[in-house]
This record gives C-alpha cells, sequence and structure tokens, in this order.
C-alpha cells in the first residue's frame, strides 16, 4: 500500500482553495464593473465563477466581504502597472508622470479594468482615499520644491484625480484617440500649475 504524503496532500488542498477563491474575486470583479455591488447577489458571483453557493460562503461571509477582496486585487493591479517603473525616479513630477500615463494605458488596453476602477472609485471610499494619499505625497514633494502652483495638496489630488477619472470615463465611451495619454497628461500637468520635466532619468 503506497504511504500517503499527508503534507503533499495539504499542500494541495491549500492551492486548490487559493485557486478557487482566486475565481470568485475574479468573478466578483467582472460584476462589479457592470453594476453596483449593492445590486450584487451570491447566486449572481457563484454562477458566474461556476462554484456552488456554499463554497461561495466556504471563502467569503457575504458580498460586502467580496467587495474588500476585490479592492485589494485592484490596488495590486495598480502597484503592478506603477511600481516598477516608478522606483528608481526622485522627480515627483517623473512619478506623477508615470503613474498618470501608465495607469490611462491600462486602461485603453483593458476597458474591464478601467470599468472597475471608475465603479470602485464610486463606492470603495478606501479605494479613493488610497489613490488620492498616494498623488497627495507626490503633490506636497512637488510643492516644496517649487514644482507646482497650486500649493494645497488635498486640491492638487482632487484635480489630478478628477482628470484622470473624466478621462477614463471617455476611454470606456468612445475610441482613444492617439496619444491621448500624453495629451491627458499635459493638461493635468498645467490644471496644477505645472510642467512635464524634459527628461524621466532617475
Amino acid at each position: 500500500m503506497a504511504k500517503i504524503n499527508l503534507e503533499r496532500r495539504a499542500k494541495i488542498g491549500r492551492e486548490r482553495r487559493a485557486r478557487t477563491r482566486a475565481q470568485i474575486v475574479e468573478a466578483g470583479a467582472m460584476l462589479f464593473a457592470k453594476g453596483s455591488a449593492k445590486a450584487l447577489t451570491v447566486d449572481a458571483v457563484a454562477e458566474a465563477a461556476g462554484v456552488a453557493k456554499g463554497t461561495f460562503y466556504y471563502h467569503f461571509q457575504n458580498i460586502e466581504e467580496l467587495a474588500a477582496a476585490v479592492t485589494v486585487q485592484l490596488r495590486r493591479s495598480f502597484d503592478d502597472v506603477l511600481t516598477p517603473a516608478r522606483t528608481e525616479m526622485r522627480d515627483p513630477i517623473a512619478r506623477l508622470s508615470v503613474a498618470f500615463t501608465q495607469s490611462l494605458e491600462k486602461a485603453i488596453l483593458d476597458t474591464g479594468w478601467a470599468r472597475l476602477v471608475i465603479q470602485t472609485s464610486e463606492t470603495r471610499k478606501e479605494f479613493g482615499r488610497s489613490v488620492r494619499d498616494n498623488i497627495k505625497a507626490e503633490v506636497a514633494e512637488a510643492i516644496a520644491q517649487g514644482r507646482v502652483t497650486v500649493q494645497d495638496p488635498e486640491l492638487a489630488a482632487d484635480i489630478l484625480v478628477g482628470i484622470w477619472l473624466q478621462v477614463t470615463r471617455g476611454i470606456l465611451e468612445r475610441v482613444a484617440p492617439p496619444e491621448l495619454s500624453n495629451q491627458a497628461l499635459e493638461a493635468a500637468l498645467r490644471a496644477i500649475g505645472s510642467a512635464r520635466p524634459k527628461s524621466r532619468s532617475p
């Protein structure tokens, strides 16, 4: 009789549960992008994920808990897009520029992601705060360097986020014209009284 490897069996079980949870989160993200989390049901998520209703409740207590998991995943997706290119940049305006243009480029390429960002920004306040806090920190550094004429970091963050969200809504309504992200960036920087750095080198 073959010896049972309990450790291997436990590992397989953990991996299977992680895959199932990720499947449910992905289905939730897709459905949240289409409408409000308040209107979403466990039945709809379970059907979209291809799992039983009981499986949903094994991983999440309710839709609100699933929405929180989707928000965490969305925040990580922002980090995945922005962190590699920004890590070595010392210039706060260069970091803001990269964040603005690369996230717009992702919205153009992945409209499902763009819809989820718009929906989440309207319904999950903690997501909006997280994004704004990062932008506000960059703006505060730029203000300290005399690089921005809008002297209130809160106001400057509101302007940048507002422009980004509105441009993203436009991406969802029509075909994005060439150079959209660069043109939007120029407009956003002008709105806070700044200019794009001539070089993005560290």
